[in-house]
């Protein structure tokens, strides 16, 4: 018996999603698959479906399901649950461990230990937050990367736990290469990064002002119910080049731009940014952000020719009423939940 589109099938109030950010090969299936969900919702038959995307019956079962499992912004996974290698769900083990001659054979046995004994799940983050470990955020030729200080220290007494949780040496971590230590790492690192201000005192700060406290984001269930902020550093180097009143040229250069940004979490759209041209970004930079955001919208006046171009043929393209915004509709709450990038 073909599955019929229900109530709960509400592609309008899935969130969105920007194909155009996918590759050609992955482009194509992902407007196969929505396609395919479009064709189900309208009631096709199953077959004229598959002749025509190629998505299969036992496919379009799970991409439904997909869809319409829960994300962790607390929306529907929508449109998003159709991009190629997409994980809608954590990954978990469900063969014993057995491992390979060349040490492979392990995925998801950490994950499974864990859960199977909560108990060392709950003494690793006590260990965290009890600053066993330290964050050192390092440059490389790839970009930053964050070391752990104390790893190896940790990693002794999490064998210890595992020793008097009754695991022997045929068990995992004992019987692994490197007893799970890449594994151990990830985690901890996972719980130093959960949210800024266990990231910022573990890397060393000693005081931190205006913190919210770990809360939870709030579920953004329509528009402007939930904002983020977040600064984004432009990896570019400019020069601005004067004319002194004697009439020689001076140059100024700038080492740092910031972009500072205000998102609508439900629609996406961007509701105010500001460009900062220091070196880092200061309160008043956010303040400025968060005006913009609360200010009509006004088009800027751009003053070389190309650049202008391009605008009006966009803007012209675009009539998405995002981009036309008026401000905030009244009786809406408009709550902004701020979260620098470390």
């Amino acid at each position: 018996m073909n599955r019929r589109p229900t109530p709960e099938l509400d592609p309008s109030s899935w969130p969105a999603f920007d194909a155009s950010a996918l590759r050609s090969p992955q482009r194509a299936i992902y407007f196969a698959r929505h396609q395919a969900i479009e064709l189900y919702l309208a009631s096709t038959s199953l077959k004229a479906i598959e002749a025509s995307t190629g998505v299969k019956r036992g496919q379009l079962y799970r991409l439904l399901d997909h869809c319409l499992a829960p994300h962790e912004d607390g929306r529907l996974f929508g449109w998003r649950a159709l991009v190629p290698y997409a994980r809608v769900a954590p990954y978990q083990r469900i063969a014993k461990v057995r491992l390979r001659a060349d040490g492979s054979g392990a995925a998801g046995a950490f994950d499974e230990l864990l859960q199977r004994h909560p108990a060392i799940a709950g003494w690793i983050v006590q260990q965290v937050r009890a600053k066993r470990i330290a964050v050192e955020q390092t440059t490389t030729a790839e970009g930053l990367r964050i070391r752990l200080r104390g790893l190896k220290h940790l990693h002794i007494d999490f064998l210890l736990q595992c020793r008097q949780a009754g695991l022997t040496a045929a068990d995992y971590p004992f019987n692994a290469q490197r007893m799970g230590i890449r594994s151990l790492a990830k985690m901890v690192r996972t719980e130093c990064l959960r949210t800024f201000g266990r990231g910022a005192r573990l890397a060393g700060a000693t005081h931190l002002k205006g913190m919210p406290g770990d809360i939870a984001a709030p579920a953004a269930r329509e528009a402007f119910d939930v904002v983020e902020f977040d600064g984004h550093r432009l990896d570019v180097r400019l020069k601005v080049v004067v004319r002194d009143p004697l009439g020689f040229e001076q140059q100024f250069e700038i080492e740092r731009l910031w972009l500072l940004v205000i998102i609508d979490v439900y629609s996406r759209a961007v509701l105010g940014f500001h460009i900062s041209l220091s070196r880092e970004y200061s309160r008043y930079d956010v303040i400025r952000t968060i005006e913009a955001a609360l200010e009509p919208h006004r088009p800027h006046d751009f003053t070389l020719p190309a650049v202008l171009q391009e605008s009006t043929a966009r803007d012209t393209a675009d009539t998405d009423a995002r981009r036309t915004r008026a401000g905030p509709a009244p009786g809406i709450r408009v709550s902004a939940l701020l979260a620098p990038a470390l």
